[in-house]
């Protein structure tokens, strides 16, 4: 497909969800940065030129809390390869799937805005609007929990 000039595009959504709590600093990065920068690095090596990153809301290299650093850090390591178009996707608290427990599903959606819950579903819909939108533009954007729940809208 990449030789015939179509469209291809890359994904990463790998994440541990409560299970980070459980590992160290350095094995988390030994997953957020070193296998999906080895993946995205190996799809840009490919021929991919879009990519769309699983993230986390609020994500900082310079955060004091050390699973936001590290998702920070992760999307410093992507964005150095230099896709064409990056989509990095910052879900608040993810609901609908085994890694968030339901009361904390169900508290997230007590707090508004990105930092509040969204369905796993509406994440992965936006995934694909993501890829199949024709008006994506290039560079790198940020979606969030508004941005995000809008393209599953729109999507289905």
């Amino acid at each position: 497909m990449v030789a015939r000039g179509d469209p291809v595009y890359g994904a990463s959504c790998v994440g541990v969800g409560k299970g980070s709590m459980k590992w160290s600093e350095e094995e988390l990065k030994a997953l957020e940065i070193g296998v999906v920068g080895g993946f995205a690095r190996g799809c840009q090596a490919g021929g991919i030129t879009r990519f769309s990153l699983l993230s986390a809301v609020g994500s900082t290299s310079k955060s004091r809390i050390r699973y936001v650093r590290v998702m920070g850090l992760k999307e410093e390591a992507v964005q150095g390869i230099g896709f064409q178009r990056l989509a990095i996707f910052r879900p608040g608290i993810i609901a609908g799937n085994a890694h968030t427990p339901r009361y904390a599903a169900w508290l997230g959606r007590l707090i508004p805005g990105r930092f509040g819950t969204i369905e796993q579903d509406d994440i992965g819909r936006a995934f694909v609007a993501e890829f199949i939108s024709n008006s994506a533009q290039n560079g790198v954007g940020y979606l969030e929990n508004g941005a995000m729940r809008q393209r599953s809208r729109a999507f289905k």
